[in-house]
């Protein structure tokens, strides 16, 4: 029987049938996979605390097709111990993945940058942070999702006219197209200030806020209407 071995994290659980799960990994060597983990949920499995979102893993998996047999599994390092709002936070990255990869496609960068985020909401969970710290490590991540995805607008030019986006004029982000110069008073308009400033990392209050409307729009062919439920884990002064 042909197996693989794996190196990732686990995204998501789902029980299947009276004492199994459906296990979805996020990997370095083939991205998003999903396995069914028999009896992981019986009485005398030793599987259980290695089956946890954010957990860090090497497993092999075994059979053919999309859905494939769990065997060995083991833990890389220790789990991730979060606080309630960086924690909610790599909730939002988890299911944000799980919905918008296909099936066994490699994606390195984004693999890479999904560790770095959660390092980074590691190092906040251990100082008193600010939903400002939190949001960059958000909006970074899931510009890096697009870009591999590759539905990242051009944040230097204006797609409509030809022309370099100007610091003093506005612009909405039209998908497939970009960014297009229009009228400042529009609700979807963004400021060319801002636009330029995500561009260089820039992250001020005014950045930030129009990085997370690019960021919807943007996400909004791949995720769909369907609410992210992870957003719904955040107080009113937390939103994702």
């Amino acid at each position: 029987m042909n197996k693989d071995i794996y190196d990732g994290y686990v995204l998501h659980r789902r029980p299947y049938r009276e004492t199994s799960l459906i296990i979805d990994f996020f990997t370095l060597q083939n991205g998003r996979v999903s396995a069914m983990a028999k009896g992981a949920r019986g009485p005398k499995s030793d599987k259980k605390s290695l089956l946890q979102p954010l957990q860090a893993v090497n497993f092999e998996l075994s059979g053919r097709g999309t859905l494939r047999y769990l065997g060995r599994i083991e833990s890389t390092s220790r789990s991730f111990s979060l606080s309630q709002q960086s924690l909610f936070c790599a909730f939002y990255l988890n299911e944000v993945l799980n919905r918008a990869l296909p099936e066994s496609e490699v994606f390195t960068r984004l693999f890479q940058q999904y560790e770095l985020s959660l390092n980074m909401l590691q190092e906040l969970s251990n100082v008193e942070s600010k939903l400002a710290d939190v949001e960059p490590i958000l909006r970074n991540f899931e510009f890096v999702l697009l870009e591999e995805l590759g539905y990242f607008p051009d944040f230097t030019f204006d797609s409509q006219n030809e022309l370099e986006i100007i610091h003093d004029k506005s612009y909405s982000l039209m998908n497939e197209i970009g960014f297009v110069e229009c009228d400042k008073n529009q609700s979807f308009a963004i400021s060319g200030k801002d636009i330029l400033a995500i561009n260089n990392s820039d992250w001020q209050q005014s950045s930030l806020k129009a990085a997370k409307k690019i960021s919807r729009i943007a996400l909004h062919p791949i995720l769909g209407n369907k609410p992210i439920k992870s957003r719904e884990l955040f107080s009113t002064k937390i939103t994702t």
